[in-house]
């Protein structure tokens, strides 16, 4: 059976160009069925439609059934888990828009409650546990190339704390490796040398001797340097694992604190401008009968 596809003149999923043969017959029949009973225009349905569908048949490896997908419950999962990098008015029309398929599509699905969106949560760190699952994760990479990616997105990220942008344009000279301890100079945005933690060395050098000195270190051979890169990365891992750069700094951050790294050092080789920045991360210290302040760098009882 010929899959069924948009025309150009209706849709262009670009982002799920690659993938529109097994997904495209599918998102078009749901978005035509829901316009149809709803009476909303098809072109405000797509967006929303297209992103959901995707993660769910990518992400959480869902078949393409509509009793399966349009449900309130992977609704919010969506919303909550594969939206992040959204800002929140997307996610809440993202999510009004899903809503309506359901009822529409998936009309004995039960009601249930929303939770609502956090406002610009800190971002949990990983705990011991969910770092050993994102190395065992990259070591079980289906090809060298992958595992030699994987390694060095967690080295850049839990390794250095290195910024999305900041992990994309990381290349091999980039690195001093001239001693025992390794550095990584970020030269945009944030200029500073950042020590990579020591746990994260070893991996880092593993790789390095298949790679160009003058090649980027995460994906190389890439021309340009978009979040995507790194969503498209894990995307075709097929992994349920949380991987996010912004949660491997947060982490980095965390055990700098922890182990004592004095705030003003730690603002100036992470980038951050200002000591409240970090009383956020300390938040997630364990409670152990003394509290962190980054503002004095000293635990007090």
């Amino acid at each position: 059976m010929t899959a069924k596809v948009v025309s150009p003149l209706d849709y262009r999923p670009i982002n799920a160009l690659p993938y529109w043969n097994t997904v495209g017959e599918f998102v078009t029949d749901a978005v035509d069925d829901t316009a149809s009973i709803s009476g909303r225009d098809k072109r405000s349905l797509y967006p929303a439609t297209v992103a959901f569908v995707l993660w769910c048949w990518q992400s959480r490896g869902t078949p393409l059934e509509r009793p399966r997908i349009f449900r309130r419950a992977i609704v919010e999962e969506f919303v909550h888990l594969g939206m992040t990098t959204y800002a929140r008015g997307s996610r809440a029309t993202h999510r009004a828009t899903l809503s309506l398929m359901v009822q529409a599509l998936n009309p004995s699905e039960a009601v249930r409650l929303q939770r609502a969106i956090p406002r610009s949560a800190p971002t949990r760190p990983y705990t011991r546990d969910e770092v050993a699952a994102l190395h065992s994760w990259a070591t079980a990479q289906g090809t060298p190339r992958r595992h030699r990616d994987a390694i060095a997105l967690l080295a850049l990220g839990l390794g250095a704390g290195l910024a999305t942008r900041e992990i994309l344009g990381a290349r091999v000279t980039d690195l001093d490796t001239r001693d025992d301890q390794m550095h990584v100079i970020v030269w945009e945005s944030r200029p500073r040398v950042v020590p990579i933690r020591p746990d994260w060395q070893r991996p880092l050098r593993r790789i390095l001797g298949d790679l160009d000195p003058a090649s980027l270190i995460f994906r190389p051979g890439r021309t340009g340097a978009s979040q995507g890169q790194i969503t498209d990365f894990l995307l075709r891992s097929r992994t349920e694992l949380d991987i996010r750069p912004s949660r491997m700094r947060t982490t980095w951050l965390l055990e700098h604190l922890q182990a004592g790294t004095p705030p003003r050092e730690l603002l100036r080789i992470s980038g951050l401008k200002n000591l409240a920045a970090l009383d956020k991360i300390a938040a997630f210290a364990p409670k152990t009968g003394h509290s962190f302040t980054p503002h004095t760098g000293r635990k007090s009882i």
